[in-house]
């Protein structure tokens, strides 16, 4: 099927969606929080065995922005999804961000969810926030370094104007330690075709971080038996370890390091992560 975008009515909110594709149903889920959807290139990795279902969250993109802006609302707008496509059980896949609300939604809906692909995540420990920082600065150069911390500082005392252009320098350092060869930065997404929001991502990214330490999802996490492939590119700064933490609190789950790659590992080594992709959907269906 060729790609055909639709706007859906989900959980009171019109999403933008796009379906290609043939085959067992996969959704992949972007990252941000409050970015939009940037995945078609794994979309085209597997939609020749997977219907891949791509959507923007809500709160930016072509979708609709109305709160409340949680992680329950982000699962159950992704359910939302399955019952509007008629879809018994999916692949529910998400990179970053996404592939932590993947794993929400698999803990909530585990009979809908025949697998889970987590891609870029940072586990389920929110200590990874200050060794992410402190692995991102050190990818900086000295005067990068001072720049970035300059800017971080500057920001809290701005005014909107002078903390656009601040936040748009600052987010083009970050930029630069998300990959593992210099080069490959203007193949990143750039986020500059549609909105994002900056209010999506502060109160579900802080929602997200509770959410994780709720005794339910941690036990819920440990229960889970599908099948779950985590792959994570060894030059991210977002630490491995973290995710291969999770990985081994999973049932049935295989981590894989992506050699000489960043945050976006299919970018910089797509033969690699198309290949294993494609080992792991060509399992039992």
């Amino acid at each position: 099927m060729e790609p055909r975008s639709e706007l859906v009515n989900a959980n009171g909110a019109r999403l933008w969606t796009v379906l290609q594709g043939r085959g067992r149903p996969m959704v992949l889920c972007h990252g941000g929080p409050g970015g939009y959807d940037y995945l078609g290139p794994i979309a085209a990795m597997v939609d020749d065995v997977c219907l891949v279902l791509r959507y923007d969250q809500r709160g930016s993109g072509r979708s609709e922005a109305i709160p409340p802006y949680t992680v329950d609302v982000f699962v159950e707008d992704l359910e939302s999804l399955r019952t509007h496509f008629g879809l018994a059980n999916w692949v529910v896949g998400g990179h970053s961000w996404g592939a932590g609300l993947a794993l929400a939604y698999a803990t909530r809906y585990p009979q809908h969810t025949h697998a889970l692909v987590y891609l870029s995540g940072t586990g389920i420990d929110p200590r990874w926030h200050e060794e992410y920082q402190a692995n991102r600065l050190a990818c900086l150069s000295e005067a990068e370094r001072q720049e970035f911390e300059d800017l971080t500082r500057r920001l809290d005392a701005s005014t909107d104007d002078e903390g656009i252009g601040m936040q748009a320098r600052r987010r083009h350092l970050s930029r630069r330690t998300d990959v593992f060869d210099a080069a490959s930065v203007g193949d990143l997404p750039t986020f500059e075709e549609h909105p994002t929001s900056d209010e999506v991502n502060r109160l579900v990214g802080a929602d997200w971080d509770a959410y994780m330490q709720r005794p339910a999802f941690r036990k819920s996490v440990c229960s889970l038996t599908m099948p779950a492939l985590l792959l994570h590119g060894d030059a991210d700064p977002r630490p491995a370890h973290f995710a291969q933490a999770l990985a081994d609190s999973l049932t049935c789950a295989d981590f894989g390091l992506i050699p000489r790659a960043g945050h976006y590992p299919w970018i910089e080594q797509p033969t690699l992560v198309r290949a294993a992709l494609s080992r792991f959907l060509a399992g039992p269906a």
